[in-house]
């Protein structure tokens, strides 16, 4: 049973990755198609020696697995893991709550399946909204830099697509890339308004956002760009002096909630070490069973709760 159930899984995920995989190679021949459209193909011949052709295959897998773990993500711009380590924590993940489970108190082979199957999304996909909140945090904390930098090219009478390619060249990652990006779609014919506005919707700062406004706006009704912007790096700056003041005023209060929430897998920990018969029937018997799960519905919505109300601290 054991067996079948692990064929199973390994099943389900390699048609779930073939799916991708196929995806994105009908992506592929669509833009392809449209390109044969607008160009004849003796204008975009591209060179690719065999290993380069021999790792196409390669690549889209290892892409088709990134998009599989952002699979509903509400951003994953910033989101640059190797897909090789993403599957290796995925895996490492399942394989210890099979061998957890199964060894500490022969859990059913069905609990077990779905605990690991549970365990190879979600330590990976951890992973990355850790990873795309750090590029979040770094975003917001280099964009007044930015601004500032493209205030001062416009104000030396360079117009905003070579400010836009000068941030991309010269700032640090990850806002290097989504100005990088948006210098690249107005080189190819990409108006201004709808490059910044993709960009905007992508990277979903609210500050960010707003310089996208203020740029389409001036290229569409005219106006001093210098002097529309310059205020808006001083807000940014104020904002975050006072965020970061917010920060340190809930610090006690994530403390706080560690803590607390940490105390109950402590005690379980040390009462399996010390007595591990004392809490056979939370496993054993079907009641137990029932508060075991009533304890870790409350954890996890005390934990929702908590962070909830962190989270809309944080964004007044």
């Amino acid at each position: 049973m054991t067996s079948l159930l692990g064929a199973l899984m390994v099943l389900v995920g390699a048609a779930g990755l073939l799916t991708l995989t196929l995806a994105a190679r009908a992506r592929a021949h669509a833009l392809g198609r449209r390109v044969d459209a607008i160009a004849p193909a003796s204008l975009r011949q591209v060179v690719v020696d065999e290993t380069g052709a021999a790792l196409v295959w390669p690549r889209r897998a290892l892409n088709g697995l990134r998009t599989l773990f952002t699979f509903r993500m509400r951003r994953s711009w910033g989101v640059s893991a190797n897909p090789l380590y993403l599957l290796a924590a995925g895996v490492a993940g399942a394989a210890a709550i099979w061998l957890l489970g199964g060894l500490a108190h022969h859990l059913p082979d069905y609990v077990l399946a779905i605990g690991a199957a549970g365990g190879f999304f979600l330590i990976p996909r951890i992973i990355l909204m850790r990873e795309q909140s750090r590029s979040d945090a770094q975003f917001a904390e280099l964009l007044p830099d930015a601004i500032d930098m493209v205030v001062r090219i416009v104000r030396a009478g360079l117009p905003v697509g070579a400010a836009m390619r000068t941030v991309g060249r010269e700032a640090d990652l990850p806002l290097r890339n989504v100005f990088a990006k948006i210098a690249d779609q107005i080189e190819i014919g990409v108006p201004l308004d709808d490059a910044l506005a993709k960009a905007s919707d992508a990277v979903g700062n609210p500050d960010f956002r707003f310089f996208a406004v203020a740029v389409a706006l001036q290229q569409s009704t005219g106006g001093n760009l210098a002097a529309t912007l310059d205020p808006l790096s001083r807000i940014i700056r104020a904002r975050r002096a006072v965020r970061l003041k917010a920060g340190a005023a809930i610090a006690e209060v994530k403390i706080s909630a560690i803590v607390l929430g940490s105390i109950p897998f402590f005690v379980t920990g040390a009462l399996l070490f010390l007595a591990p018969n004392y809490l056979d029937p939370l496993f054993a018997d079907p009641r137990g069973n029932i508060i075991l799960g009533l304890v870790l519905l409350s954890l996890l919505l005390a934990g929702t709760t908590i962070r909830a109300m962190i989270y809309h601290s944080l964004r007044m």
